[in-house]
């Protein structure tokens, strides 16, 4: 047991590391959430629990697959593929969390401030582990198929991102619904994409969501980049 510590220790202590920092983001938000429960025994904002549960889904499934494909075998590119496929499905469950600040409005037995700081914890943290799985993602094609590829793959789902957050949001479709009701998924896809003018709200607002989401993770690389030029000067 405590060798194969040392070897996930040697080897994946990056991972760890911003594993671990999302797992203590995480519980803060859940001692955030249990403290509201105990204080106004109500449970107005227990949905932020599953909300961020739907988040971690795609960490999950892209740490599976970004040290899966190390293995370079047939067998490992089916599960790759799979996790892959499972990750862009509810990939957009993680940034989804920041539009549940649509819910935060003032109550009598709960200072505002509180609130405040509880949504915006769920939805910080959900935004992170949703750019930090597509960091992973990105780095998976970029090994596969070249930087050009990866640039693509993760301006590409983001983009699409915008509209799938919008489904999410407004006609309260779930990730699980384009595999137990594609047909009707597909009309509401459909009828919005047929009508541009009068469903104009639905691409404003994909392509805005869109283009904060590619501005933030803009930042988040550019961040790493700076890390490892800062790393480079003191070597």
């Amino acid at each position: 047991m405590f060798t194969f510590l040392h070897i996930c220790l040697r080897h994946h202590h990056r991972q760890l590391a911003v594993i671990a920092s999302l797992a203590f983001a995480s519980t803060v938000c859940v001692v955030l959430l249990a403290l509201r429960i105990i204080h106004t025994r109500g449970f107005i904002h227990v949905y932020l629990l599953w909300n961020l549960f739907l988040a971690w889904l795609p960490m999950i499934c892209s740490l599976a697959a970004y040290n899966i494909y190390k293995r370079r075998s047939r067998l490992s590119w089916l599960v790759v593929v799979s996790c892959a496929l499972v990750w862009l499905l509810f990939f957009p469950n993680a940034p989804y969390l920041l539009t549940d600040l649509i819910h935060l409005r003032p109550q009598e037995n709960i200072p505002f401030w509180f609130d405040l700081i509880l949504i915006v914890a769920f939805a910080w943290t959900g935004f992170f582990l949703g750019l930090i799985s597509l960091f992973l993602m990105q780095a998976l094609v970029r090994k596969a198929m070249g930087a050009i590829a990866g640039w693509t793959f993760a301006v590409g789902v983001l983009g699409v991102s915008g509209f799938g957050i919008y489904l999410g949001r407004f006609l309260r479709w779930n990730s699980w619904d384009v595999i137990v009701n594609p047909h009707l998924v597909l009309i509401d896809i459909v009828q919005q994409l047929r009508h541009p003018v009068a469903n104009w709200h639905t691409l404003a607002f994909s392509v805005l969501f869109s283009i904060f989401l590619i501005a933030t993770y803009l930042i988040l690389m550019s961040v790493t980049h700076l890390s490892v030029e800062t790393d480079y000067t003191h070597s």
